[in-house]
């Protein structure tokens, strides 16, 4: 009856699990900053409200700065674009040096763009071949946005409430996992949180490294704003494919302006420094708390994220913990009953012994 009553309560629940999971996880991450805070005396209202508040600064604050930086740049590009509609777009000169299509793109290019008012057809006979389909777009993205804005709404409310009624939500939880398994609980409980605040923690800093040495690496090739590309990277990296988009998208910025060379040279460092930090720096970060080998860490994390999404990246590192944990119970328990075994082997070799020297002494 309690696993239909759940199964039950799973369904009517399904479009908000999402939310409940997040705000479950958030609510783990960062328990210890909110005792911590109880401890020097904040009510624990208070420090739910600042927790709340430190994570909705540290998501909003960058796109507000990102809003902030392109409403001026916006100014800029649209003068830019005005002039070169009015005199024309020459040719660059990469082009001509693409191998098997540079005479077809240097052909529909000065057809399209090198002429005065160019570029004002090209854009309007793109938006009407267009229109229909970004219509579809815009309304499948509103009802996306205003969706997921309801969930992470949702999210940041029970969080808030888990704050602040968090013993007691401990406490019924703790009573219904003895309930329902009674020897396997206490692992889990003592797993869960190592697992999910060394993913955080391996999350964390991979995107704080990739941020850095992006940025690095934007400035090197001479990229625009560099140190704002950098902070968005590295904000782009807590999401899977987040990274590898973001250099991509300065590549190409620096393709389409003419330095080519330097455009390689930071895809290709991109993609060398991604293939590192993701197959040996986090899975070592993320398994350092739950002593897990680096493999189990890689599959729990490719596999999680292939499966689950972004909230799979907490699941599967969980899972191959509660794994290597029965296993690790197994072969303790299987080496103590051999020992067990023979030391009672050796007791009986002992004795038999005794009693022979006793028989041959009679």
């Amino acid at each position: 009856m309690p696993a239909l009553f759940a199964l039950a309560l799973a369904v009517l629940l399904q479009h908000f699990l999402g939310a409940l999971a997040w705000a479950g996880l958030l609510a783990v991450i960062t328990w210890p900053a909110h005792v911590h805070l109880q401890r020097r005396g904040w009510p624990p209202a208070a420090s739910a409200a600042c927790l709340v508040g430190l994570l909705i600064l540290g998501f909003v604050g960058p796109s507000i700065l990102l809003l902030n930086t392109l409403g001026g740049e916006l100014a800029g590009v649209q003068r830019l674009l005005a002039r070169a509609n009015e005199t024309g777009i020459p040719v660059p000169v990469w082009i001509a040096h693409l191998p098997m299509v540079a005479e077809h793109a240097v052909q529909w290019w000065n057809e399209h763009l090198a002429l005065p008012g160019g570029l004002n057809r090209l854009v309007g006979s793109a938006a009407g071949d267009f229109a229909p389909h970004l219509t579809g777009a815009a309304r499948l993205w509103g009802s996306t946005i205003l969706a997921n804005a309801l969930y992470l709404f949702l999210a940041l409310l029970t969080l808030f409430v888990l704050y602040l009624h968090g013993p007691a939500a401990i406490h019924h939880v703790d009573t219904a996992g003895m309930r329902a398994l009674p020897r396997q609980y206490p692992m889990l409980r003592r797993v869960f949180p190592l697992s999910v605040r060394g993913t955080a923690l391996g999350l964390v800093s991979v995107a704080i490294l990739e941020g850095c040495v992006l940025g690095a690496a934007y400035a090197i090739a001479g990229a625009p704003a560099p140190a704002l590309l950098g902070v968005l990277t590295g904000y782009f990296a807590l999401v899977p494919g987040g990274a590898p988009l973001s250099f991509s998208l300065v590549s190409l910025l620096l393709l389409g302006q003419g330095h080519s060379g330097a455009a390689l040279g930071l895809f290709c460092w991109g993609a060398f420094e991604l293939f590192l930090v993701d197959k040996f720096i986090r899975p070592k970060l993320i398994g350092r708390r739950v002593n897990l080998p680096f493999l189990a860490v890689l599959f729990g994390l490719l596999g999680g994220v292939s499966t689950l999404g972004v909230i799979g990246l907490f699941v599967g590192p969980f899972m191959m913990a509660i794994l290597f944990e029965w296993l690790r119970d197994n072969t303790a328990f299987n080496t103590n009953s051999s020992v067990d075994v023979d030391v009672y082997s050796s007791t009986d070799e002992t004795n038999s012994a005794s009693a022979d020297r006793t028989d041959n002494t009679n």
